[in-house]
């Protein structure tokens, strides 16, 4: 009995301290895991894990399923071959691993940031009114960040490269307001500006982990915000054919120009003040032609300085026209009626003035189209398609409708000048002499009527002039692709063949012109020589 009670207990206790044994062999297990995890040799802390599993969220979205099963893995179920695993499901912490993307971002040139807004202005952005976005004097300043950056498959290497990118002003969109565009804003998107101008868009939420975009603009709004507009719908390009039959047609306009502008300069009866003004008038708008053509046929970009050339010519050629107009209102309102005639010097003197209000007026609009780095390139034979452009006519289309609104004042005023002359009865003075004491200085009919013969050229070439830039108007503002838009772009580029026109109309220089090409070539010698009596004799034998 005794001996069985002893076999019995030695069995209990061999079991017991296997058990025992067993227990502190798990334990042993357990702690050397836990040391592993916690070592910071190995690199494979769970820090890192989830650092590296939302980074692979990040560059490669993945499902929710992955995510919860990743959450809720215990330390006491995992051993040295499901880390092995884990190590194995992870993504690379760079990109060398992946297929790099078959369209690069590369710098050239012609790459620029698209900056909504004009320089020194952001966005008067609106949160309460949706439907009200526009620009405003700026309060912080416009800084982007440029990156220069390789793309891969769902994965973007930063070179970290300083880049510097000039700015380009003006929405791509073809939109009234920013909002028929996608909007993104930096406090709830990740967007940066690659090397080459692009916009590239880090959805933390789509099924893509980046998209680039090439039409959009970017700016900040008062509160320092930077929100980033995509256009919805590819703006429509103008066709080749238009481009090229337009340029031909200022082509055809610009010999007649320079003709116009030859005799002005030569001719004796057309050399004076108004024939000065005509001449300058004509060779701006030629000057003007020449570049605009030459850019839309070769192709040439438009921006910078070639655009601020071109702007400066065509608005020359207003300020002039506009200064015609003047000097016939100050011939009929003061010249005429104060018995005032100007001697060469004070001639000059007036016609210096016209250059410099012609030089000057026109450099002030081309320096704040520089200054808030709009193009220069100005509206003629094109259409506002984007905001881009129509924001970039600020200094042009304003002005040049001013000064045509001015001068049409200008031709009534002088209308109503020619009415006050004839009602005083300044043409009848040398017939209503009271006595010969204090007789009535007697009035220059010659000047009246050469100033009215220009007063009439004058009316001819304003119909003309605002007739061309009514058609200019409609053209620009026209969202389509109409045929009677390349009809007035067509009777724009012929201006300068109408302007030559005018002068074939008007019958006092219609006379000069066609008395100097019967007599081209002959030599005028003046009265008192001695082969005065020889040229023409009157009855030749």
């Amino acid at each position: 009995m005794v001996t069985k009670c002893w076999k019995y207990y030695v069995k209990i206790s061999l079991v017991t301290h296997l058990c025992i044994i067993l227990m502190l062999a798990k334990a042993e297990d357990v702690s050397s895991v836990t040391d592993v995890l916690a070592t910071d040799s190995t690199g494979t802390t769970w820090e890192r894990l989830s650092n590296t599993s939302s980074i692979d969220v990040y560059t490669t979205p993945m499902s929710n399923d992955s995510i919860e099963n990743r959450s809720t893995t215990t330390v006491p179920s995992t051993r040295a071959p499901v880390l092995t695993a884990v190590r194995k499901q992870a993504q690379p912490t760079d990109c060398s691993q992946r297929e790099k993307s078959r369209s690069q971002p590369i710098a050239s040139s012609s790459s620029r940031i698209q900056k909504c807004c004009p320089l020194g202005e952001n966005l008067d952005f609106y949160r309460e009114n949706q439907s009200d976005s526009m620009c405003d004097n700026a309060v912080l300043g416009f800084e982007p960040t440029v990156i220069s950056a390789v793309l891969y498959d769902n994965c973007i290497e930063d070179l970290e490269i300083p880049t510097e990118l000039p700015i380009e002003i003006g929405n791509p969109c073809n939109s009234v307001n920013f909002f028929s565009s996608f909007q993104y804003e930096d406090t709830e998107d990740l967007f940066f500006v690659l090397q080459d101008g692009s916009l590239l868009i880090i959805d933390k939420n789509g099924n893509e982990s980046y998209t680039v975009q090439q039409n959009y603009c970017l700016d900040q709004d008062k509160s320092g915000h930077l929100l980033a507009f995509i256009c919805i719908t590819q703006v429509e390009e103008v066709s080749k054919a238009k481009v090229v039959i337009v340029a031909i047609m200022m082509l055809i306009s610009m010999p007649c120009l320079l003709l116009v502008t030859y005799l002005h300069l030569t001719l004796k009866l057309l050399r004076n003040l108004h024939g000065w003004s005509l001449a300058m008038m004509s060779l701006c708008l030629a000057c003007g032609y020449f570049v605009h053509s030459m850019v839309h046929i070769y192709d040439i970009p438009s921006g910078g300085f070639i655009g601020y050339v071109i702007q400066f010519f065509i608005l020359s050629f207003f300020f002039w026209f506009f200064c015609i107009c003047c000097n016939v209102l100050l011939n009929i309102w003061y010249k005429l009626p104060r018995y005032i005639q100007f001697n060469k010097t004070w001639t000059i003197v007036n016609f210096g003035a016209y250059c410099a209000f012609a030089i000057v007026g026109p450099a002030i609009l081309v320096t704040l189209t520089v200054q808030k780095g709009l193009q220069g390139m100005p509206s003629y034979f094109q259409q506002g398609l984007t905001e881009s452009i129509r924001e970039s006519q600020r200094y042009f289309i304003p002005p040049v409708s001013t000064l045509l609104g001015l001068s049409f004042l200008v031709m009534v005023m002088s209308f109503f000048g020619f009415q006050r002359i004839k009602t005083n009865g300044y043409l009848r003075a040398n017939d209503d002499e009271k006595d010969n004491a204090n007789p009535i200085r007697p009035f220059d009919q010659q000047k009246y009527e050469d100033v009215k013969k220009d007063a009439k050229c004058v009316a001819l070439l304003g119909i003309i002039i605002i007739l061309a830039w009514l058609f200019e108007i409609v053209t620009f503002y026209s969202p389509g692709n109409e045929v009677y838009l390349l009809l007035c772009d067509m009777i724009n580029g012929l201006q300068g063949l109408w302007i030559m026109l005018i002068f074939l109309v008007v019958r006092r220089r219609r006379t000069i012109i066609c008395r100097w090409w019967h007599d081209r070539g002959t030599h005028t010698i003046s009265d008192g020589t001695e082969l005065q009596a020889v040229t023409k004799p009157l009855n030749p034998t």
